[in-house]
């Protein structure tokens, strides 16, 4: 296994719990807005440091680049946490691995470099899995409609994202250009807080715990994909392991979601095991992408 894919594969675990204790923030009482605000201050924080490891000239007649990455990466957050609050993290997480699909779509209208056939192929995979995840909850005909498109919405600007990041950090200075776009995220979200009237973000001890673990987590597997994007040229492959946070969010569910108080594993029922049966094709396209850089590697 390529050592740099463990980066895309640690982050989906952080992200998978991260989302849950999101989800158990907003069930304790936390908004929407203060966990979102809260969310986006900590990514702007938490990139600063990476200024200090910046070891090439700057091209600050670029910073419209940064800028633009940063706002692509505040409105597909906005569009997740709209997605988490409206429907089962069990759902919108496996749903949000489509965005290998329209990473890999645009490397090749954005860089026109194409993909490998097994990448297309482990991104038509994840593509499956992730509708076959969300079959049962279609068949309810409820509001999931709603949270399904949000989400996938969410995954095309996540994947607009990554490939900027890609396309654009070398030539800036990937680390400034990571710590710019990450401060701008919290400067937008700073104006956002401001016009709203500014909602109050003092939080209670039991709240305010899993909004803030929350956060660090969502910000600490961002610069974990952002790392991997801007200093390894696979943004399909990368994103394709990245994409097993869908089994990673079902594996924690499962086994500590009474702990973290979620029981969507029972709520749900039959959805569930669908979205578990989602998780052995995520699985089978993270094994190819996988193999395939260990073969083009190798080669």
């Amino acid at each position: 296994m390529p050592y740099y894919l463990l980066l895309p594969l640690a982050s989906a675990i952080i992200y998978a719990l991260g989302s849950i204790l999101i989800k158990r923030a907003l069930k304790e009482g936390v908004t929407m807005d203060q966990s979102f605000h809260l969310t986006n201050f900590a990514v702007g924080v938490m990139f600063l440091p990476l200024y200090f490891f910046e070891t090439s000239a700057v091209d600050w007649s670029l910073l419209w680049k940064p800028v633009m990455m940063g706002a692509t990466f505040f409105v597909g957050t906005w569009l997740t946490f709209v997605g988490i609050k409206r429907g089962d993290v069990s759902l919108v997480t496996p749903i949000m691995g489509t965005k290998v699909v329209f990473v890999a779509i645009g490397v090749v209208l954005l860089t026109r470099e194409m993909p490998s056939v097994a990448l297309w192929i482990a991104a038509i995979l994840t593509t499956v899995g992730i509708l076959v995840m969300g079959m049962a909850d279609m068949k309810k005909g409820q509001y999931l409609v709603f949270t399904i498109l949000i989400t996938l919405l969410s995954a095309a600007v996540f994947g607009l994202c990554d490939v900027l990041v890609s396309w654009w950090s070398p030539s800036f200075g990937a680390p400034s250009f990571l710590a710019t776009g990450s401060l701008v995220v919290g400067l937008i979200s700073g104006v956002m807080w401001l016009f709203q009237g500014r909602p109050d973000l003092k939080l209670s001890w039991s709240s305010g715990t899993w909004a803030w673990w929350g956060a660090f987590c969502v910000g600490l597997q961002a610069m974990g994909m952002g790392v991997s994007l801007s200093f390894f040229d696979d943004a399909t492959g990368i994103n394709v392991v990245y994409a097993s946070r869908g089994l990673w969010v079902i594996v924690l569910v499962v086994v500590f979601g009474v702990a973290l108080g979620n029981s969507e594993h029972r709520d749900t029922g039959r959805a569930f095991l669908w979205r578990v049966a989602g998780t052995v094709l995520l699985t089978a396209a993270v094994i190819i992408a996988v193999m395939d850089r260990a073969r083009m590697i190798s080669e």
